[in-house]
């Protein structure tokens, strides 16, 4: 009854959003055929979307249909003991669930940071992420960038651009253990649970994140802005995030005493 009327009053009081209103405005900050895109998302930023997250899901394919690539985080930041590529939920919110869910679907195996993928290129993007590491130029969002893809966020901000930490990977950051923390996935052919590894996040704060990264890639104009109801928008091409941030790591990092969590 509770999730019922929390429905209705959503519907009556937030904007209302609809398939063609998601596809419009993105086509017109450029999103079109052939594009292949990295989506970040809040479901409820929108207002009220009719559907839900599957109209959003919807949305994107049409978009880049017949040729081009929709890729979004289906993350479990290490709350599953054992990842199961077909089992596990992503904690990345509905959007990007409702997308795994899809039966054309492609997920990476990775124990903490799988990617799901629906286009031409989903099974190259999510294939060998185990060995490419959590956020290695060969994991699904390097070899996107590498491709000239984007990053479209809907409804969050900067600090869902996980292409931040490819730069800071690149560059050589000191202070996560990059591939250094145990963790076990079931293996997708064998069904055995297997050792995997992951990464050891920082013990401070970062001076690169969030807001100096926004701020110095707006001012090279790098990041172009759009609404849809009640959702902002931000679209940038992956490639710049990880340059800026690479550029950022050299400048600041060596004067960091920020560290991984544990010491190895």
């Amino acid at each position: 009854m509770w999730k019922w009327l929390k429905r209705v009053w959503r519907s009556s009081c937030a904007s209302h959003v609809t398939r063609v209103d998601i596809v419009s405005r993105l086509r017109a900050m450029g999103v079109g055929s052939g594009g292949l895109v990295q989506v970040h998302s809040s479901l409820s930023s929108f207002g009220f979307v009719e559907g839900g997250a599957e109209t959003v899901v919807d949305a994107l394919l049409e978009l880049v249909a017949p040729d081009g690539t929709v890729m979004m985080p289906t993350f479990n930041h290490g709350a599953e003991c054992v990842f199961d590529v077909r089992t596990s939920p992503s904690y990345n919110g509905a959007i990007t669930d409702a997308l795994r869910r899809r039966p054309q679907a492609v997920r990476s195996v990775h124990a903490t940071h799988a990617y799901a993928a629906i286009g031409p290129l989903a099974a190259e993007l999510c294939a060998g992420h185990l060995e490419a590491g959590t956020f290695g130029m060969e994991s699904p969002l390097g070899k996107l960038a590498q491709r000239g893809g984007w990053v479209l966020l809907l409804g969050v901000g900067m600090n869902r651009c996980t292409a931040a930490h490819l730069g800071e990977r690149k560059a050589g950051a000191h202070c996560i253990g990059w591939d250094q923390e145990p963790r076990r996935i079931r293996d997708p052919q064998t069904g055995a649970v297997v050792p995997a590894k992951a990464d050891v996040w920082r013990n401070g704060p970062c001076q690169i994140e969030w807001e100096p990264l926004e701020r110095r890639m707006r001012e090279r104009g790098l990041i172009q802005d759009g609404r849809i109801g009640e959702c902002r928008v931000m679209r940038m091409k992956a490639m710049d995030v990880i340059d800026v941030t690479c550029e950022m790591v050299r400048e600041i990092c060596p004067a960091c005493r920020t560290m991984p969590t544990k010491s190895y």
